[in-house]
């Protein structure tokens, strides 16, 4: 793999492959002991982009899906993406964000992180603001959206990752030219939008109850 492409797909790949679609059905095993039922996680890709599918893989009950802005030819291109990731696992969705965000201590300069709350009341989940001040040795930072939902079983990770220009300060962008200022006012709206796209998902059961 080119490490100049590094980004933070490419560290969420060590905790597993990825996964789904915009309001994707995923079976599981709810509870121990009881049969297997459809859990979904529910969201609607942003209306204010449109967005092509460039990634969808199934293996071994791992799921990986990707989106990026119709616009653009591929990822390392695109100023945002979208992935979702389904990995069979039993830990808790804080345990589970923490081990996927723990790398980017060594991949970036300066992290900042902090949590937010989503609408749902599901109560095993985790959300993680993530900003980045340079992802690796490429020219730019990351601002990061990551939604974790657990069923015991099973973890769902949504991600909305944003591309910053290259900071000392996690999140405290200082644009040089007029180019970095217009990329700053566009990665500061898409960050907000991407937020809210994040704190929109529903965990719902095999009743069709969302929480």
């Amino acid at each position: 793999m080119n490490k100049n492409k590094l980004n933070l797909f490419n560290v969420l790949v060590i905790a597993g492959l990825l996964v789904v679609s915009g309001c994707s059905s995923i079976k599981s095993s709810i509870g121990g002991g009881e049969s297997v039922k459809v859990a979904k996680i529910s969201f609607s890709l942003p209306q204010q982009i449109k967005w092509k599918q460039i990634k969808s893989q199934k293996q071994d009950g791992k799921i990986l899906e990707e989106w990026i802005p119709e616009a653009n030819k591929d990822n390392s291109t695109a100023p945002v993406r979208i992935i979702y990731q389904r990995i069979p696992s039993t830990k808790p969705a804080k345990a589970f964000l923490l081990s996927v965000t723990k790398p980017l201590a060594k991949a970036c300069p300066d992290v900042k992180a902090s949590i937010f709350k989503t609408k749902s009341n599901y109560k095993a989940q985790e959300s993680f603001e993530v900003l980045c001040s340079r992802l690796g040795k490429i020219n730019f930072g990351t601002a990061s959206y990551l939604t974790a939902y657990s069923d015991g079983q099973a973890n769902y990770l949504l991600m909305s990752e944003i591309k910053l220009p290259v900071s000392r300060k996690a999140g405290l962008v200082n644009p040089k030219n007029e180019r970095e200022k217009r990329w700053a006012k566009t990665s500061a709206a898409l960050a907000k939008v991407m937020k809210q796209f994040n704190q929109n998902t529903r965990f719902c059961d095999a009743t069709g109850k969302c929480q």
